[in-house]
């Protein structure tokens, strides 16, 4: 039996049992309308191969990995942050090329963090150290570098790619005070960003409700750090693309994904009548205690809506390495997480959904926020208002990136903690459509 790409435990929230009326269809498996009651799948998988291990070759070796991604043939690419470079697979899990390298030359990468895979084969690495996004061939040659600049939009999410080339992600605009205070603009816009240096508003997000700014602050080694004070449960703001260039988002505190058009304009809704938890003390204690257990076994304290960051001193800005990486800073900056942790702000609800996205036949993974220490269902839903069923909560995972003809790439870590990249198949790609469990 194969193991489960990452180990859960069942959440106990109860399963929502609805009318099957509201959507269409009869109730029957292939028909489900989004106001039909939950109904578990558990959809076979295939190991294809796995890479990264202890003691081998120099590309197989991998420090961190930042992110990963499938190319139109099923090659995959794997960011490794400590190298600075790319890993290319074939799609037998062959070793292909690695692309780039650890520098500060052209075409040379600094402090990579995710990727981008374009329609018409190019490759984008995301890169701080550069600025802005650097560009390569499928080859592996440098192109370009694409600089997005300080003082214009900011890409807070994952670059996206869409079918005209453009990229969009979820962004922020922060500015400096003459004090050198951070000062970020309010709302959560989704911009487009062209690779002719112009950029435009794509969407405006929901901006939910007010919440009382503060900035906390670190220094250490020359570099000081303004960190924005955490909210716990955070609005999602989730973006994935379709291949027609719709655009799925989630920004609500309820069940609802958006399906907007190439240009952004809202289209329809999908809606399941899933309704917000209330969050108690009791809530509220345990997710505090959750994120210090995190951070005390060497994790970053619980993941997003702790802190966003921005390097205003010049330590590190050029060449000299990695500022975050000093001992100084990291100590700094874990007595920085402890505070937030314990400061952090709680909505009165959890918000439904904590995050979505779209695989290559189109279908929307939507995970469901759980309990602190549990794990929330992921339904499958089509943007035509179709409702597959829902992934158990110890049952397969959104991957780290989907693939063609239903390739997954989870990255985990092994029993010695050793970072590796295993990709498996869908058995039967079109059982999740049919609700069968395989």
């Amino acid at each position: 039996m194969l193991r489960s790409p990452l180990s859960a435990v069942r959440a106990t929230l109860a399963p929502v049992f609805l009318s099957a009326a509201a959507c269409g269809g009869d109730g029957g498996t292939a028909t489900r309308g989004l106001d039909s009651p939950d109904v578990t799948i558990s959809p076979a998988v295939d190991t294809v191969y796995t890479v990264g291990v202890l003691d081998g070759e120099q590309w197989e070796m991998f420090g961190r990995i930042a992110a990963v991604a499938f190319d139109v043939d099923g090659s995959l690419f794997i960011l490794d942050n400590d190298a600075g470079h790319v890993v290319v697979i074939d799609p037998a899990g062959a070793f292909v090329r690695t692309i780039s390298n650890k520098g500060e030359g052209p075409g040379e990468l600094r402090f990579p963090s995710s990727l981008i895979m374009f329609r018409d084969g190019r490759v984008g690495v995301r890169d701080f150290g550069n600025q802005g996004i650097v560009l390569f061939n499928r080859e592996g040659d440098f192109l370009e570098t694409f600089r997005i600049e300080r003082d214009g939009p900011t890409p807070a999410g994952q670059l996206r790619a869409m079918p005209d080339h453009s990229l969009i992600a979820a962004s922020s605009r922060v500015s400096f005070s003459p004090e050198g205070e951070m000062e970020r603009e309010e709302g959560r816009p989704i911009t487009r960003f062209r690779l002719d240096g112009i950029h435009d508003l794509f969407h405006e997000a929901w901006p939910g409700l007010p919440i009382e700014a503060r900035v906390d602050e670190a220094e250490a080694e020359n570099v000081r750090i303004q960190v924005e004070a955490g909210e716990a449960f955070p609005l999602p703001l989730s973006v994935g693309v379709l291949r027609d260039g719709r655009v799925a988002i989630a920004d609500s505190i309820g069940y609802r994904v958006k399906l907007l058009d190439p240009a952004g304009a809202v289209l329809s809704t999908l809606e399941r009548p899933v309704p917000p938890v209330t969050v108690t003390p009791a809530i509220e204690e345990a997710e505090r205690e959750r994120r210090l257990a995190s951070l005390e076994s060497g994790g970053g304290g619980g993941g997003g809506g702790i802190m966003t960051l921005s390097i205003t001193g010049t330590a590190g800005a050029r060449g000299g390495g990695n500022p975050m990486d000093s001992e100084g800073m990291r100590d700094a900056m874990r007595r920085m997480r402890e505070d937030q942790i314990r400061d952090l702000r709680f909505p009165e609800e959890m918000p439904v959904i904590r995050n979505l996205a779209v695989d290559w036949s189109d279908r929307i993974w939507v995970q469901r926020s759980a309990l602190p220490g549990e794990t929330g269902l992921i339904d499958i839903l089509s943007a035509e208002g179709q409702y597959f069923g829902s992934l158990a909560a110890d049952g397969l995972r959104i991957p780290g990136a989907f693939g063609p003809g239903g390739l997954l790439a989870y990255v985990e870590r092994d029993e010695l903690d050793i970072q590796r990249v295993r990709v498996v198949r869908l058995v039967g790609d079109e059982l999740l459509e049919s609700g069968e469990t395989g």
